[in-house]
């Protein structure tokens, strides 16, 4: 993707991009619960199809889908009111809310190791993605700069831009108590906390029922189209309208979306056979990997501060893998004897002493007359 929107390319629609990826997910799904059904039972009727699809509870799919379509509509209002680095370091506390909610809604139990780790996971990616934010700042600094056309009125023209830019740059920068810092801030809080919710409850709906994870997300898919088609005509309709819904479309952008699918279909594996922390810290093993790709890819630059956030994000995931220890139960026996005792004496079993009851039971040996052993012949 981020090849896909390098300078120097044509850009495209990235709403459009959204609502491609979801019906590449959908046909994907489509496809797969087909697949499975004829192979199962040998048949296939569009009527059953689309009662499994629409029937039943597949209203709970609807959930989800509003949270995911209000989450980024937050993104995209805390990415504009907030610089990329708060933004980025802000929106790495979906980690911890999705910890927080599989604990309220699963029932699940973290223990403080875990807990420890997942707050080493959450600074350790905030650190990954400042240094990439700040990569991805320098990498357009030079691509808006032309050092061959310094000789002519163009290169004279571009270095009085330059000076007026160090002058801006120079000059007090503008105080966070400007109320589009709270608004954004207050936004990328809430997607946080839409995205562990989301998440959360749609691990639940996963793992509480019977149905395949490919007609999971054919619901949601259906129930997220109407919503990704609306951010299109809200975000970029104008644009749509004169250019076209595929303008600026390439191989590169095609590649880029079907990578999404891929990455969208994964996920929901992942988060059937395991768990959204599981995911979150398989997301951010991922980021720090494609932030080493970059440096290849891109000539970005490593330093210090994605030093330090790498070693914690792969602290925290060893941490984490780490087995919990095993709980020592105590129990009370005396309590258990008294109860044992109580029981014996309702049955009417015969008690010698305190102790009979645990003492074993002998049996008699059967007793031989030895006077008519003497009188056989």
């Amino acid at each position: 993707m981020a090849l896909a929107q390098g300078p120097g390319r044509k850009p495209f629609y990235s709403s459009t991009a959204v609502f491609i990826n979801e019906i590449v997910k959908l046909i994907v799904c489509i496809g797969m619960t087909i697949h499975g059904t004829i192979k199962d039972t040998g048949r296939f009727y569009l009527q059953d199809f689309l009662n499994d699809v629409f029937g039943g509870d597949a209203w709970k799919l609807a959930i989800p889908a509003m949270l995911y379509a209000i989450q980024n509509n937050l993104q995209y209002v805390a990415s504009h009111a907030l610089d990329p680095s708060t933004f980025q370091v802000t929106y790495q506390l979906k980690i911890l809310t999705t910890a927080i909610f599989s604990v309220l809604l699963l029932n699940r139990s973290l223990p403080a190791l875990k807990w420890m780790s997942l707050v080493m996971l959450t600074a350790g990616i905030a650190l990954v993605s400042l240094e990439e934010s700040n990569n991805r700042a320098r990498a357009n600094q030079r691509s808006n700069s032309d050092p061959d056309s310094t000789s002519s009125a163009l290169g004279a023209l571009l270095d009085e831009q330059k000076n007026n830019v160090l002058e801006t740059a120079a000059a007090p920068a503008p105080s966070n108590d400007r109320p589009e810092f709270f608004v954004g801030l207050l936004a990328v809080m809430i997607a946080c906390i839409l995205s562990g919710l989301a998440g959360v409850y749609f691990e639940k709906i996963l793992k509480n029922t019977k149905e395949s994870i490919w007609l999971r997300n054919i619901q949601l898919s259906f129930f997220s189209l109407p919503f990704s088609l609306l951010a299109v005509y809200l975000k970029d309709g104008e644009g749509v309208t004169e250019q076209g819904f595929f303008a600026g479309y390439d191989m590169l952008v095609i590649a880029a979306i079907a990578c999404q699918s891929a990455g969208g279909l994964i996920v929901a594996v992942v988060v059937k056979y395991a768990d959204n922390i599981l995911k979150s810290f398989a997301t951010s093993v991922s980021i720090v990997i494609s932030a080493i790709a970059s440096v290849a890819l891109f000539g970005s630059r490593i330093g210090t501060v994605f030093v330090i956030g790498t070693a914690l994000v792969l602290g925290a995931t060893y941490l984490y893998s780490l087995p919990d220890k095993p709980t020592v139960k105590y129990v009370d026996l005396g309590s258990q004897l008294d109860t044992f005792h109580a029981e014996e004496g309702r049955m009417g079993s015969p008690r010698q002493g305190s102790n009979d009851t645990l003492s074993t039971p002998t049996t008699s040996s059967p007793s031989v007359r030895l006077d008519r052993i003497r009188g056989q012949p």
